[in-house]
């Protein structure tokens, strides 16, 4: 029987993301273990619903139903998420492995970032001669952050001098806020430093940008340094000098250590060496390293995805879903096209929704920000390629259905669908790993969340085309149709019944002496006289009936008789004993009754719909004399 394990991780961290999980999931395949990758999009240092959104992918699943556990902690943005992994981890006691962060009593795999940097950094200082050295960094308080430092500072007291405290600049991670921080420190310092050491590659291009638009050279005018050696980095112009780690190899041994733990074995916490590796950055040739370096090779995970190529995909699902304002057309057109045009999704894929997405209320308050609903609504379902029918399953069985259909071991990832507000659901899709390319997964992400954001519109749009349809065909007072209503409902719905067979009844129905209620009760009892026999119509009558006010006090009613013991005389004695409880129940003390005529419609007829109001109200009337004569009689 195959097991499951977990491992949660930020998708930010594209090229990292890809390759640990890539060596989690080969080794967890060779040993019979299905993969699960949970994958959000939080936002480091900003604690709002979005963030809180995200975050909420990691509570989707229950940690109890998975053998093992591997957390890529250090790509975490938020301290809510860290928190929620060291308590259930100590509240389940369940096996894990945590990525280039220290729990406690937890085993762990970290990259030595203080050597690779100490090399790179004595490269700097020692080959080039550089002195006046620019550190900008991640977030002050990130141990990665705090090694790679160190090593620069160790370099430099090695060689004699200190960085000082203003060549130290603290970022998040983000190309920008390395290029605010570059203009910054210029604007405070004459001339430019030897060089600027980044603590990643992502900030070293972003410097480079920025010295670029300030018409200086990089390397000829001032030195440029990366860590993570990532694909962009290697493709950037000057190719970034930089750190590589072994990522896929960490991966690989982290499914190793799982194994052990969840045998019972308690494996021993692993560090992994970093390689420098000089580019044109520094002025410095990389010939010969990557060949040297195997596990900084990059592998095609599939077939890479162009700009062009995502465009017109994307354009495609807009198209399939634009016009969609309820499940059914939602699926339809989603099916249709993944089973045409599975380009990210896989050939085997589910989107989930929490089924109030399709219920609109306002601020989306009906769906969830934290937690999610027990079954949900699996949406543009698709099994090796081919369309399935939309479905209602309970959350964890959705969940793991591909898993257990597959008899193989699989890569699954896992990620959030859900607005700026509320969380929509989630999506689940075997492993082409090239979507976790160049961001790629998120602006997938991103896309279909903004895509079944056009159909909540299309939802609220129909909703309130509903409303304002049944407005102008109801009648204010008693929430009947009115007579517009009755023209546009009843009389075509009566022409279907009579085509189908079966026999049809047309009652009007009329309260007797409205006038005189009116006149010595007041038009309130007038009006609540209308109500009452509304309320009895409606509640009377079997449930597909239709009911309208036609006139001032007179009442249309249109169905057809079901059941062999349902006939006209009964209706009519059940409504009339119905409106006298009625009437006792609300207090009424004015007296109150109906007159109701009746004309029976046959499929063999050929009458036109106004030749049976024209029986029922002559019907009616015979009736109606006589209800007046006794009530004349009573006074």
């Amino acid at each position: 029987m195959k097991k499951k394990i977990a491992v949660f991780a930020s998708g930010w961290g594209d090229e990292y993301f890809r390759e640990v999980v890539y060596g989690v999931s080969e080794a967890a395949k060779k040993e019979n273990i299905d993969t699960f990758a949970f994958v959000n999009f939080s936002i480091r240092g900003l604690d709002n619903l979005l963030n809180r959104c995200e975050f909420n992918l990691f509570t989707l699943p229950d940690l109890r139903d998975f053998d093992g556990v591997i957390l890529m902690a250090n790509s975490f943005n938020l301290p809510r998420e860290l928190d929620y992994f060291s308590e259930k981890i100590k509240e389940y006691g369940i096996p894990t492995v945590s990525i280039e962060y220290e729990f406690e009593n937890v085993p762990y795999l970290v990259s030595d970032n203080y050597s690779g940097m100490h090399d790179l950094a004595e490269h700097i200082v020692g080959h080039h001669g550089a002195r006046n050295i620019l550190y900008i960094g991640g977030p002050e308080e990130h141990p990665e952050n705090a090694d790679r430092l160190r090593a620069l500072q160790d370099v430099a007291s090695e060689h004699g001098f200190q960085v000082p405290e203003r060549n130290i600049k603290y970022g998040d991670w983000a190309r920008k806020s390395a290029m605010r921080l570059t203009e910054e420190w210029l604007s405070e310092n004459e001339g430019l430093p030897d060089a600027i050491l980044c603590a990643n590659d992502v900030m070293a291009m972003g410097v480079c940008e920025q010295l670029e638009s300030m018409h200086y050279d990089v390397p000829k005018d001032v030195l440029v340094t990366g860590y993570d050696c990532l694909k962009a980095g290697r493709d950037y112009r000057p190719s970034i000098s930089s750190v590589g780690h072994a990522w896929e190899k960490m991966g690989d041994m982290a499914l190793h250590m799982l194994v052990k733990s969840i045998n019972g074995e308690m494996p021993e916490n692993v560090v992994l060496p970093t390689t420098f590796i000089p580019g044109r950055s520094c002025g410095c040739s990389s010939k010969g390293y990557y060949e040297s370096t195997s596990y900084l090779e990059i592998r095609s995970r599939g077939k890479e995805i162009d700009g062009l190529e995502a465009d017109s995909y994307f354009r495609h699902i807009y198209l399939a879903v634009q016009k969609a304002d309820n499940a059914e057309d939602l699926s339809d057109g989603l099916s249709e096209l993944f089973e045409r045009e599975n380009l990210m999704v896989g050939k085997d894929f589910m989107l989930c929704l929490d089924p109030e997405f399709f219920n609109i209320e306002e601020e989306d308050m009906n769906l969830y920000v934290e937690g999610y609903s027990e079954k949900v609504v699996v949406i543009g379902s698709i099994k090796d390629g081919k369309a399935r029918p939309r479905t209602v399953m309970e959350r964890n069985k959705a969940l793991f259905h591909m898993s257990e259909e597959n008899k193989e071991p699989k890569l699954y990832i896992c990620a959030p669908v859900l607005s700026d507000l509320r969380t929509y659901g989630f999506a689940v899709m075997t492993g082409d790993l090239c979507v976790a390319c160049d961001n790629q997964f998120y602006i997938w992400t991103r896309h279909m969340s903004q895509y079944l954001e056009q159909v909540r519109r299309n939802i609220t749009i129909s909703d309130l085309t509903r409303k304002l349809t049944k407005l102008s065909v109801t009648d204010v007072l008693t929430g009947v149709y009115n007579r517009a209503g009755c023209e546009q409902m009843a009389y075509p719905v009566l022409e279907e019944w009579r085509s189908r067979g079966g026999i049809g009844i047309v009652m009007l129905v009329d309260v007797d002496k409205m006038k005189l209620i009116n006149d010595r009760y007041g038009h309130e009892s007038g009006d609540l006289a209308l109500r009452t026999v509304a309320a009895v119509l409606k509640a009377g009558l079997p449930e597909d009936w239709i009911v309208s006010r036609f006139g001032g006090d007179e009442f249309f009613v249109g169905g057809r008789l079901h059941g062999p013991n349902l006939n006209f005389n009964m209706l009519r004695d059940s409504l009339e004993s119905n409106l006298e409880r009625e009437i006792k129940k609300r207090g009424i003390e004015f007296p109150l009754t109906i007159s109701i005529g009746c004309a029976q419609v046959n499929r063999e007829d050929t009458m036109e719909i106004e030749k049976y109001l024209q029986i029922a109200d002559e019907d009616m009337y015979e009736i109606k004399q006589a209800h007046h004569k006794a009530l004349e009689e009573q006074q």
